[in-house]
């Protein structure tokens, strides 16, 4: 395909429609762009804008015989009744991944899994760059792939989401990684094994494969920590282990870590750079000087001898399970958030080990309720402004208070940043009330 002679309907208002607009802006490529309420219907060819939208988008009709590409929002599902229609009319529907993928000539790594996405590609990137191999992690994590434009990337790393596979069909990659598949997304895509579908068609036509057992096959590398050691390909990496969930070990080296979920990320990227050919002294070297990443597991406040830890990332029940796994007793836990097809039963016993009070916020709270029937005392509230002040009144010296929702909440909040950044400034006005 030839991009800068092509013409283009984006349909959807979010980021991908902002990234692509200010590409095609730039380069003056044909476009038009419309959002799912815009549309009547699509007859003989042609989308028929609503009579009440016709002025803001000057026209009458899209007529679909003069667009080469659709660009679906990754939000918008394919069941949505316009995109039902644009499928079957057969219009050519492609991403803004594999816009960038017909431009460059850079070799990507693409990574997706239910968790640890974002933290992945980033550490992947800062330990390439580290290492001089010039590297951008862009895509799902919010920088736009089409960053990957400015300058001479050796490494383009992508994170890509369910959401985006379901609409990619094109994916050229050089090494393809699933870190890990649990249940989420469900309210999407109606059951786990099509989720699971979606997810594996990252591994289509890659040079290399890497999975964490989730999906073995004989073409696939294997990365697992397992008995605190570290494995690839079912063989241990000598001299390297993880200790009780708080540093790594290598020879006489130790390096933190934020819990297992943190480690499984660096095993991750040694067994794609160990395809790449870089040392794993260097990696351990690059991986100390990381970057860390807000709304994950971040400790942004202590005080009174109380340990404040914003994971506002954590979307799901896995990442809560992370989350907990990672920390010692006398954990104060928030959780709850937006109504999803996800069952939480499964936290009942690491909740009754290691919390003290449970905090129930958000519109799933009375479902998290029933469904963590536990031995410990829990509070119901709406808002995390009214769990937060309830929370002041109950926390004690030697305390965890988390926030690991388990859940997105969209009811209140754009996304976990918003959500995340909420939850400090409740927490630092309290403290900096007191000094």
């Amino acid at each position: 395909m030839n991009v800068y002679k092509s013409s283009f309907l984006i349909i959807g208002k979010g980021e991908t429609y902002k990234h692509c607009k200010n590409f095609f802006d730039d380069n003056s490529i044909s476009y038009k762009a419309i959002v799912t309420n815009d549309a009547l219907k699509v007859k003989n060819m042609k989308i028929i804008i609503k009579p009440e939208h016709q002025r803001r988008i000057k026209q009458k009709e899209i007529d679909l015989e003069n667009i080469d590409y659709v660009i679906v929002s990754p939000g918008i599902p394919k069941e949505e009744n316009l995109i039902r229609q644009i499928i079957k009319y057969k219009c050519k529907i492609i991403t803004d991944i594999e816009i960038i993928q017909s431009i460059i000539k850079s070799k990507f790594i693409c990574i997706t899994g239910t968790n640890g996405k974002t933290s992945t590609v980033t550490l992947l990137a800062d330990i390439l760059n580290a290492n001089k191999i010039k590297s951008i992690a862009c895509g799902n994590n919010g920088i736009s792939v089409f960053e990957a434009l400015n300058d001479s990337y050796e490494y383009v790393i992508l994170e890509i989401s369910s959401y985006q596979l379901e609409y990619i069909e094109n994916l050229k990659s050089e090494i393809s990684v699933i870190l890990n598949i649990t249940s989420d997304h469900l309210d999407r895509h109606n059951n786990f094994g099509k989720y699971k579908k979606i997810k594996s068609k990252i591994l289509k036509n890659a040079k290399h494969t890497i999975t964490n057992n989730y999906f073995t096959s004989k073409n696939n590398n294997i990365f697992d920590v397992k008995n605190n050691l570290f494995y690839i390909n079912n063989i241990e990496i000598k001299y390297l282990k993880l200790n009780k969930s708080n540093y790594i070990e290598y020879k006489e080296k130790k390096y933190a870590v934020t819990g297992k979920h943190e480690a499984l990320n660096l095993c991750a990227c040694i067994s794609i750079l160990k395809i790449i050919k870089i040392n794993l002294l260097d990696i351990l070297d690059a991986f100390n000087k990381r970057t860390f990443m807000p709304h994950r597991m971040e400790v942004f406040n202590q005080y009174n001898n109380i340990t404040f830890i914003n994971d506002s990332k954590s979307t799901n029940v896995s990442s809560t399970n992370n989350a907990l796994i990672s920390r010692n007793n006398n954990i104060i836990l928030i959780m709850g958030g937006d109504n999803k097809k996800s069952s939480y039963v499964s936290l009942t016993q690491i909740i009754n080990e290691k919390v003290k009070l449970l905090i129930l916020i958000g519109e799933n709270r009375l479902q998290l309720d029933v469904e963590l029937s536990v031995d410990i005392k829990k509070k119901l509230f709406m808002h995390l402004k009214d769990a937060s002040s309830y929370i002041f009144s109950e926390m004690q010296p030697g305390d965890t208070v988390l926030l690991s929702p388990g859940s997105s909440s969209f009811y209140m909040y754009n996304n976990y940043i918003e959500r995340g950044v909420h939850f400090k400034k409740l927490i630092n006005d309290y403290v900096y009330s007191k000094d």
